[in-house]
């Protein structure tokens, strides 16, 4: 059967993954920490503000799930501390954890936007091993992200988790709006000799414009790949 989750034990699962990867010293977590975590400020997206209670019940909802446990105790210690599971139920390895962790506590992202993201919990040396992460997620059974149609007025595709969701695979992109119906398309000229796409300037700025950045660097780091193979051969 599916795993469901509520949104506050997904929130917590997540923050358990971040935290054994980012803070290993202070992990497993006390209650009061995983309470901290799930509502602190930073590299979350939405914000929330839950009271211990429902932290409580969380961690009770993923021990039923066999997600979470106790942890063994230390030698003096006062609270009961807490670990997940998800290496023993899903084998994901570390690159694994920090990309669903990053999905889970941010929401949808780019290629480009998690590696630099969930590069303070594991290295990413570049975006073909970011890549590689989510390919592999991917070929999952059943699949643990998704890669979402492009959206109009961007040139990057984003991905989400489908941990514990009964979200239907999306197959097209919303909409354009007004607005994003007005901007320039997206040229689909090839060069000849490189037979790549080749992605007209962005004139968006800001996200859009980071977005156009990592996919252009994304080419770029292929098209070299592609050279230094055929000079080897």
């Amino acid at each position: 059967m599916a795993l469901i989750f509520s949104e506050i034990e997904l929130r917590l699962l997540g923050v358990m993954m971040e935290k054994s990867l980012s803070n290993p010293a202070g992990y497993p977590l006390t209650l009061n920490a995983a309470v901290l975590g799930a509502n602190q400020k930073q590299n979350r997206d939405p914000v929330i503000n839950h009271a211990e209670s429902d932290i409580a019940k969380a961690m009770h909802g993923l021990q039923q799930k066999n997600l979470a446990r106790q942890a063994s105790p230390l030698p003096g210690a006062r609270a009961n501390r807490f670990e997940h599971t998800v290496i023993e139920r899903f084998r994901w390895d570390r690159r694994e954890q920090a990309i669903m962790a990053e999905l889970i506590l941010r929401g949808r992202q780019t290629v480009g936007e998690l590696r630099t993201r969930a590069a303070r919990m594991t290295p990413f040396p570049d975006l073909a091993a970011a890549s590689t992460t989510l390919a592999a997620l991917a070929a999952y059974d059943p699949p643990q992200v998704e890669e979402l149609a492009r959206e109009p007025g961007r040139s990057a595709n984003r991905f989400r988790h489908l941990l514990g969701t009964n979200e239907t695979p999306e197959t097209s992109a919303a909409p354009a709006t007004t607005e994003q119906a007005q901007r320039p398309p997206v040229s689909d000229e090839v060069d000849p000799h490189i037979d790549m796409p080749i992605a007209a300037p962005s004139l968006e700025p800001n996200s859009d414009r980071l977005e156009e950045l990592e996919a252009r660097v994304g080419r770029l780091e292929r098209l070299v790949n592609r050279l230094n193979e055929a000079a080897d051969s």
